[in-house]
This record gives structure tokens, C-alpha cells and sequence, in this order.
């Protein structure tokens, strides 16, 4: 078979720019290009003498390969930074190559045109994308889970002498009083309808909404007690104005205002 040292080396650079570059986006630091483009030129130059190595070989040196790479494409300030990276580059390594397999498996013919390689750059390309997709859905996710932790907490909410948890979220961007003086905690709308004994709580009318849109007015209650708990213990606040939203929130069920 007749290989082509530029597709080799195009091919492979590319790939191994995308790879890195969804490691740096899932791990949340800053692109190096000098150390990216140093790691991508590594996996290349491997590509072009693989050829060379037996089977047994070949599966030690790959292994050896993502090592380096992985040392060479970002700074780690630890140990456990470093297996973080490897981690997401494996991931992104096997997840591409088998999006690959799973396109021409489906078809052998996806896409006519073909580089003398016998690959199909298209197919590569989508791959990669997928990839990319995949590596922002990864960020989000652990972008939500960061967030969650760190500022939601479990609350018990008491109604009519009633108990009802649910999670709460402290939004600094909360800055909801009720007649400019008292603070109030924002319900999803879906959570109001679990809430036992909601008929014997004070009602709560006028609260002033304001968001990007404009400014509106929304209904609430009184509730006997907040208990939120934090640091092995629970804060405690009586007789909360709750208002009651106009959407559900997705992870928690109360907005929690800062300055209660």
C-alpha cells in the first residue's frame, strides 16, 4: 500500500490539535499554543514511524505516546492534575476514533472522496466535531456540578406546622425585597403545589419582580420557618416571605436570598 507523508502528517496534526484542545476546554484552562502545538507535533511524528512497529510494540508505544503527550501539552502542578489529563485525553482519543468506526462501519461509502491514505477526511472531521461537542457538554456539566455544590444547600421549609426539603440555591443576584424592606425567597412553581398546608399560610400580594424584561408583580406567603443546613448544622429563619415563581429551576427548588 502507498502512504503519502503529507496526508500523515495533515491527517494527524489536526486530529491531535482537536484532541488537545477538548482536553484544555474540559479541564478549564487557558489554550497554550507553544506546549499544544509541541504535543501535537509528538503524536505526529509518532504517526509517520508507526508503520515501522510490530503489533505488541505498537500498543506499548501508543500507551507511552499519550503519557508524553500528556506531560508535554499543559503545565501540572501535581500528580493528580496530570492523571486528570490524561483521563480527558484518553476519553477524547477513544471517543473519536470510535465515532470513526461507527460512520464507515454504517457505511463504507459515506463519503466518496477519499485521501490515498484510504480514509475519509469528512468522516475525521465529524468526528472531531463530535468531540468538540461532546468536550462543552463535559464542561457544562461539571460547571453545573461545581456551581451546585458550592452554593446549594438542603432546606426544610415549615408550612402550617407542616415540614417539606427541598434543595436551595444562594443566588447573589437575588435581591428581592418585599416593600424594599424584607427579604424574599423565590419558589419554583412547580415545588408551591408540594407544599402541605399552604392554604393556612399568610398570603403575600405585590411583590415587585424585576428582571431584563421589565418589572412585575408576583404572589407569595408567609412560612413558619427556614431551615437551611450548612456545616453540619442548620441555619434557622422565621416567618419568610416565599414568592411564588413563574418557572420551575432546574437542580433546586428555592432561590435563596443572601441577605436573609
Amino acid at each position: 500500500m502507498q502512504i503519502y507523508i503529507e496526508y500523515v502528517i495533515v491527517d494527524n496534526m489536526a486530529v491531535n490539535l482537536v484532541l488537545i484542545y477538548a482536553t484544555f476546554l474540559s479541564l478549564r484552562r487557558k489554550f497554550e499554543k507553544i506546549r499544544a502545538f509541541s504535543a501535537a507535533a509528538a503524536g505526529t511524528a509518532f504517526a509517520v514511524v508507526m508503520p515501522l512497529f510490530e503489533l505488541k510494540a505498537l500498543f506499548l508505544a501508543k500507551i507511552v505516546l499519550a503519557l508524553v503527550m500528556t506531560a508535554v501539552m499543559m503545565k501540572h502542578k501535581d500528580v493528580k492534575s496530570y492523571l486528570k489529563c490524561l483521563a480527558f485525553f484518553l476519553l477524547y482519543t477513544f471517543l473519536t476514533g470510535g465515532i470513526c468506526v461507527a460512520i464507515l462501519g454504517a457505511n463504507e461509502n459515506f463519503i466518496a472522496l477519499k485521501n490515498p491514505n484510504g480514509y475519509t477526511p469528512a468522516v475525521v472531521a465529524l468526528a472531531a466535531a463530535a468531540c468538540l461537542f461532546i468536550a462543552k457538554k463535559v464542561v457544562g456539566y461539571i460547571t453545573l456540578a461545581r456551581r451546585e455544590k458550592k452554593y446549594t444547600a438542603d432546606v426544610k421549609l415549615v408550612v402550617g406546622g407542616e415540614q417539606v426539603e427541598c434543595k436551595g440555591y444562594w443566588d447573589s443576584g437575588n435581591r428581592l425585597f418585599y416593600k424594599g424592606i424584607l427579604p424574599v425567597v423565590v419558589s419554583g412553581a412547580d415545588f408551591v403545589k408540594k407544599i402541605p398546608n399552604l392554604d393556612k399560610a399568610e398570603k403575600v400580594d405585590g411583590i415587585k419582580l424585576s428582571t431584563v424584561t421589565g418589572t412585575r408583580t408576583i404572589s407569595g406567603f408567609i412560612a413558619d420557618k427556614l431551615l437551611v443546613c450548612e456545616d453540619g448544622g442548620e441555619r434557622e429563619f422565621d416567618n419568610v416571605i416565599i414568592g411564588i415563581g413563574e418557572r420551575d429551576f432546574k437542580g433546586f427548588s428555592l432561590l435563596l436570598n443572601c441577605d436573609l
